[in-house]
Order: structure tokens, then C-alpha cells, then sequence
């Protein structure tokens, strides 16, 4: 199928559905493209989290999947969607079902040197959307931990207060006593069956494992910059 796709935010917006299905059209007519379909969604928004509500792009993506869609033409990408990483993986999956994307306002054309290197630019800036996302995240991560904040589950050794943590010297006593074993030989599975035979729970009130006990003491040896003695 050759589909034309069109989407609007507003019912009045100045670049509405008519205006759209003229422009897609005289390109048709230009190109000999003969269109099976023309899909829209009408006063909905592109951004990601209104994609659930667009039952025709919906339709579309579904239609691509199924290896149905030859050619899909917008009116421009913001009309496809305004998500990067969402227009990102659609064109993708639009490349490995060999569907043939253009974007008339860019004059995108995937078949074309110009639209592969469209793509390759859309992969490198939804690379570098992740990557920014991470080093946010990072940083707020690490502001919090350094500030005492709960920044993740919380810790063994720590209670929760609001978004503070508190030490909880029960639980710093029994890390002690783990690093102690730990520096004597023992093996993360010879701490756990310790933990087993004199009754200790773990966070969350259940038995204590090998993979607990080394979860926990890596968490506790990186935050309280303590090296084994002994490994």
C-alpha cells in the first residue's frame, strides 16, 4: 500500500487537514505516486505520550509491520511525531520492512543518499538523547547520595526518613561483622549460611543468599570507601 499520512493538534491549526492532503497530493501527482489510503488523526497531539491515543498512526506502524506499507508520505516529520527517539524507531522499523518514508517539508526521501543520511543523523541525535538523559540522571543520582538523599532502594545500614537516609546501627553492626568474616576467608555463601544459622533477616525480612550478602557488602564497601583485607 501507499499511504499518506496527516495529524493535526488543533482543529483550526493553520496548517489543517485540508491544507495537508492538497500539498500531499500535488507531490503524488508530480512523483506518479498513486495512494491506496490516507490516514489521519485529527486534534491529537504528537507528542509520546498521546501515541496510545492516535488510532490511525497506530494503524500505520501495525500496517509497516506487516510488511503492507511500500511508501508513507507526511507533510512534514513534526506531523509523524515530535518524540525523537518514537520518530527514531519507527523510521527503523520503516527501513528493515523496506516502506519508503518522505518527509515533504524536509524534502526526506529514505530511497535517497540524502534520507540515509537523514537517518544515520536521526540515530546519532537519539544516541545522544539517551546518553544526555543518562548523564542527567547521573548527576542527580549523585548529588543525593552525596547530600544523603534517598536516591535509589534503600540501602542496607540505612532507614528511610522522607527523602533522608538515617543510619541503622543494628544493620551497620551486622555489615561490620560481614566485612569482619569477609577479611577472615570466608566466602559470600560461608557469610550467608552465618546470617542463616544465628537468625538475621535481610531488608526486606527474608533469608539471607550469596548473591544478597555480595550485593550488600559491594554497596556498603563502595559507599564507606573500605577495601577487604583479605579476599
Amino acid at each position: 500500500m501507499k499511504i499518506a499520512y496527516i495529524r493535526n493538534s488543533r482543529l483550526k491549526q493553520e496548517n489543517s487537514v485540508y491544507t495537508q492532503k492538497q500539498l500531499i497530493h500535488d507531490f503524488c501527482n508530480t512523483n506518479h505516486i498513486t495512494l491506496d489510503k490516507i490516514i489521519i488523526d485529527e486534534g491529537i497531539s504528537g507528542s509520546g505520550d498521546k501515541t496510545n491515543k492516535r488510532e490511525g498512526y497506530l494503524w500505520v506502524i501495525e500496517q509497516i509491520e506487516n510488511g503492507n506499507v511500500d511508501i508513507l508520505i507526511v507533510i512534514s516529520i513534526s506531523r509523524w511525531g515530535r518524540n525523537l527517539g518514537e520518530i527514531y524507531k519507527s523510521v527503523e522499523l520503516m527501513d528493515k520492512h523496506n516502506t519508503k518514508f518522505y518527509s515533504l517539508k524536509e524534502n526526506i526521501q529514505t530511497d535517497s543518499i540524502y534520507g540515509r543520511f537523514t537517518i544515520n543523523l536521526l540515530s546519532s541525535l537519539y544516541e545522544m538523547e539517551l546518553g544526555l538523559i543518562s548523564e542527567r540522571v547521573s548527576d542527580t543520582l549523585k548529588v543525593k547520595k552525596e547530600n544523603g538523599k534517598v536516591y535509589s532502594k534503600t540501602p542496607y545500614g540505612y532507614d528511610r526518613d522522607g527523602k533522608d537516609l538515617i543510619e541503622n546501627q543494628k544493620e551497620k553492626r551486622l555489615l561490620r561483622k560481614m566485612v569482619s568474616l569477609k577479611n577472615k576467608g570466608f566466602s559470600y555463601r560461608d557469610i550467608s549460611k552465618y546470617l542463616l544459622r544465628n537468625r538475621h533477616k535481610n531488608k526486606s525480612g527474608g533469608k539471607w543468599t550469596r548473591e544478597n550478602v555480595y550485593s550488600v557488602l559491594k554497596t556498603y564497601l563502595n559507599n564507606e570507601k573500605i577495601t577487604l583485607q583479605f579476599c
